[in-house]
């Protein structure tokens, strides 16, 4: 069964516009919001474009906000969903290479115009919707190599996308991306590698910043993602825990509620509610990253020339508005220890 695909729109009802992705032409940035495979209802995939909308403030109206139902092969067999093959065509296809063609002649643009379009893309996520983006990306990458372009020219027009996410499920890095977890959270583990001391990620990455959050103001480093992934820019902060209060009401561990990202959400008056300090810092990160993300894509839309998503520029943004973010020592022998 394939996926549905809508837009967050506050004039259509339950604020939900289905669309078509084939038809869809891209004429302003475009958040592409890819939750946990469970979200295989508009509504909840409404929902994760309304955190979205939520995260970006008044740089909301700027953009589309693009979501995602995805379809299951089997509902007596499982509940949980996932893109299709035919789905992961169709967003290469209509979304990513249209970005990259001369619309009348077909041919590739230049490399620098191809960026320039594809910066528009930003790809909000969580859980198994940060594993879409690498089937997504694998694609995008094999269309690009029969069309001609060098391995060298493919890593340097997917630099221009740009991934945030939280409790990420694959490891691998295809695109620059900024990366949120909580320790607490045994569902997304895939940064458990660092936890159990795991000597084979201790390799320094160029032009990549990690940052784990150990106690409030202090920051220590370990290594991510594998070796690898070396050519892409990372982010990646991690809390000991983002929550105030274990809700009494959730029959699940902790473990289990520190991975809904539903969290995150203020209300209405800008509030929010669940949030402990560290929880505070991780919502302000992905807040500040996506907003400056659409800035720098809406600059890329009116000028003539690309200018890339500089993650050291976004670094050096953290620093200057969240109180609590230290930079680190660059050593690679720092070493956290979960408490």
């Amino acid at each position: 069964m394939e996926s549905k695909f809508g837009f967050r729109n506050k004039t259509s009802e339950n604020h939900w516009q289905p669309c078509q992705i084939e038809k869809l032409k891209i004429t302003k940035p475009l958040i592409i919001c890819l939750s946990g495979n469970g979200t295989t209802t508009e509504k909840e995939a409404n929902g994760f474009c309304k955190l979205a909308e939520n995260l970006l403030g008044e740089k909301s109206s700027e953009v589309d906000l693009l979501g995602v139902a995805y379809g299951v092969k089997d509902k007596q067999l499982s509940k949980r969903g996932e893109l299709s093959n035919k789905d992961v065509e169709m967003i290469v296809n209509s979304l990513l290479m249209p970005l990259c063609k001369d619309e009348i002649t077909g041919d590739l643009l230049p490399i620098e115009d191809c960026c320039k379009n594809l910066s528009l893309i930003t790809f909000f996520t969580f859980c198994h919707g940060n594993k879409e983006v690498k089937i997504i990306l694998e694609k995008f990458n094999e269309k690009l190599e029969k069309e001609g372009l060098s391995k060298q020219d493919i890593r340097y027009l997917t630099q221009s996308l740009f991934e945030i996410n939280y409790a990420k499920e694959s490891e691998f890095v295809l695109c620059p991306q900024i990366s949120i977890a909580s320790a607490q959270d045994s569902i997304g583990n895939v940064f458990g590698y660092w936890y159990f001391g795991d000597d084979d990620y201790d390799e320094e990455l160029e032009n990549h910043y990690a940052m784990v959050y150990d106690k409030p103001g202090q920051f220590c480093q370990k290594i991510w993602p594998r070796p690898e992934s070396k050519r892409y820019d990372c982010i990646t902060i991690i809390a000991n825990s983002i929550l105030k209060d274990t809700p009494v009401e959730n029959s699940f561990s902790m473990q289990s509620v520190e991975h809904n990202i539903g969290y995150f959400k203020n209300d209405e008056n800008g509030v929010n509610h669940y949030l402990n300090e560290e929880g505070k810092v991780l919502r302000n990160a992905m807040s500040i990253s996506l907003q400056k993300r659409v800035e720098n894509s809406i600059l890329n839309m009116n000028k003539k020339i690309y200018k890339q998503f500089n993650l050291q520029e976004l670094y050096s943004n953290f620093e200057n508005n969240l109180p609590q973010f230290n930079r680190i020592d660059n050593s690679i022998e720092s070493t956290f220890y979960m408490q």
